[in-house]
């Protein structure tokens, strides 16, 4: 009699599925029912979507479960309770790991600002956060009331100042707002991370950093474009008046407020984590650049604020060298208090800049960055195609 031989795969083929580079969009209910004596699982670089909840049910005794640089736009925590063995799980971003809080070693465990424990990681940001926020509050509500009490000789641009001060007031309550809850949640901010990041308490302290920021931008170019014409075209400004100055304000507050307020509107194109991509409710998107609403927060902190910027700093420069090649002898008086007024309100231009040209510039590296490697994903699959 003829014995049959046959292959048998190893104990090692049989535990290990590496499933990477694949295009797998969907992964099912059961999906992997056949594999029940599965120990590791890597499906990094993919294209999942959705994991439904059944996906890993039959998988009780997998170890290992790989699933970096996939979207997981649609996946539920109790998916994972299913893997009663697993120890080791590997996501791309920090937050997914609030959903597998029962297995012992998932990475990342920080994204850089939040960690398992903290909302504020670090202790020098933490001790940072409230020292600015409490002199910020100290500082801009002093000159709210030190101007409003004292009388001022220009009355326009002192009535600019104070609601400058008002718009960066307002970012000292939103770094409260952080501030209180990194408290609230000290030791295991992972147990809340979900339920925070969907919050209407992180949806309004998001809407006020909005809020805040696009309004002092606003205000800042309307007084730049103030000085800029007193200097530059003295004659043009000769009979504004706090009619216009009003009007001008208000339109400042009114688009702010409506930048901040939209993305909070139950819209699809928004999704529910326009505000909540991260732990302090900044709509950056710097871990996700392309989650939903991208195109709207690159408008936004990359153009206008650019744009805004960008302006100001012409208008600066113009200004200075304007005044630098003017004869003492032949200025007014108020002329020459506009100038010391553009000297001084420089220093403000000069610390929103250094502030706000690193934010513009990692939002754009994050968005090219990404680009680069969605590139390089594709070509990469092409060639792959091309030797298969």
């Amino acid at each position: 009699m003829r014995k049959r031989v046959c292959r048998r795969q190893s104990a090692a083929e049989q535990s290990t599925r590496y499933l990477t580079s694949n295009s797998l969009t969907h992964l099912k209910a059961q999906n992997f029912g056949n594999l029940t004596s599965l120990l590791t699982l890597d499906l990094q670089d993919n294209e999942i979507y959705t994991v439904e909840i059944k996906a890993f049910v039959l998988l009780e005794k997998l170890n290992s479960l790989n699933l970096k640089d996939n979207a997981l736009r649609h996946i539920q925590p109790e998916c994972f309770s299913p893997l009663s063995s697993l120890q080791y799980i590997y996501f791309s971003n920090f937050y997914l790991c609030s959903y597998a809080r029962h297995v012992r070693v998932c990475e990342p465990n920080s994204d850089g600002i939040s960690s398992f424990s903290h909302l504020l990681d670090n202790v020098v940001l933490r001790v940072s956060v409230w020292v600015v926020a409490g002199l910020a509050c100290i500082g801009n509500a002093s000159v709210v009331i030190g101007r409003s009490l004292m009388k001022e000789n220009n009355r326009i641009h002192s009535f600019y100042i104070k609601n400058l001060s008002v718009a960066d007031f307002l970012m000292s309550l939103y770094l409260f707002v952080i501030a209180g809850h990194d408290v609230a949640f000290r030791g295991e901010y992972i147990r809340h991370d979900v339920s925070w990041r969907h919050s209407w308490q992180c949806t309004f302290a998001g809407m006020l950093s909005t809020l805040s920021s696009e309004a002092s931008i606003f205000i800042m170019t309307i007084i730049t474009t103030d000085r800029y014409l007193s200097i530059v075209y003295p004659l043009m400004l000769r009979r504004r008046n706090m009619i216009f100055a009003g009007t001008c304000i208000a339109a400042s507050w009114t688009s702010a407020a409506i930048i901040a307020v939209v993305p909070s509107f139950n819209l699809g194109y928004f999704g529910d984590e326009y505000y909540g991509n991260n732990g302090v409710c900044l709509p950056l998107q710097i871990h996700d650049p392309f989650g939903k609403g991208w195109q709207y927060s690159l408008a936004v902190f990359c153009g206008l604020n650019s744009a805004a910027f960008g302006f100001i700093v012409y208008a600066y420069v113009v200004m200075f060298i304007t005044i630098s090649r003017s004869k003492l002898g032949l200025r007014s008086s108020q002329q020459q208090q506009d100038r010391t007024i553009a000297k001084r309100f420089a220093f403000i231009v000069v610390t929103d800049l250094m502030c706000w040209v690193p934010i513009i510039a990692i939002k754009f590296m994050a968005i090219s960055g990404n680009w680069i490697y969605s590139f390089i994903k594709y070509l990469n699959r092409m060639i792959q195609k091309v030797e298969i």
